[in-house]
């Protein structure tokens, strides 16, 4: 089980910045990087937004707790106030762009999990919710090297700023105790990967 995480400093205080900047209530994506079972460790290269639908629409809104999908407050750049709302994730989206980032990554480089930047209490309210969408990227973009049953699940939160991570387990049914804490700090990560580069030739005759 993952017990300890580090992220690229250099990257993620850009991606904070980002965020801070846009203003948006909520934003959801992946977190790339490894897992190693024998370190019981993870580590972070960055994070992807998921960008939009095919409908326009963010991967990710808040809605009051209690309301409809109609009451969404798609694009809003106000940060709400309220301690009942919830997260409503386009869970088919999210995972389609993890297959399809899966798909371009590098040797050594994985899809590890989801992050989600939004309100503390906003994130306490939709456990279950963040929960169903590390387990459809998992589906998306299984590991095929190992037996690992355990995604990360990054939380971003800008009230109050701070970043927390959290180990998923897909061992079983989906609950908030899949969730459990996980440390998180910051430091140099992409300085230890290896670079290789091949040249081939092509006789285009």
């Amino acid at each position: 089980m993952v017990k300890a995480v580090v992220g690229e400093e250099s990257r993620l205080k850009l991606i904070e910045d980002r965020l801070s900047q846009a203003a948006v209530p909520s934003q959801v994506g992946l977190v790339i990087g490894k897992l190693s079972k024998s370190l019981d460790k993870g580590f972070v290269f960055d994070l992807i937004p998921t960008p939009l639908n095919d409908a326009g629409e963010p991967a990710s809104s808040l809605i009051e707790s209690g309301k409809d999908d109609g009451n969404k407050k798609k694009g809003s750049k106000s940060k709400p106030q309220s301690d009942s709302s919830a997260l409503v994730i386009d869970r088919d989206w999210v995972s389609e762009h993890a297959r399809q980032v899966s798909r371009m990554l590098l040797g050594g480089m994985k899809v590890i999990g989801v992050y989600i930047w939004v309100n503390e209490s906003s994130f306490k309210n939709s456990t279950i919710t963040l929960c169903q969408t590390v387990k459809g990227v998992s589906d998306a973009v299984p590991f095929m090297d190992t037996d690992m049953d355990e995604r990360l699940l990054i939380h971003i939160s800008y009230s109050p700023r701070r970043w927390t991570c959290r180990n998923c387990s897909l061992a079983s049914n989906i609950t908030s105790s899949s969730l459990r804490p996980c440390d998180f700090k910051m430091g140099k990560v992409l300085s230890s990967l290896k670079e290789f580069r091949c040249t081939y030739n092509f006789d285009m005759r």
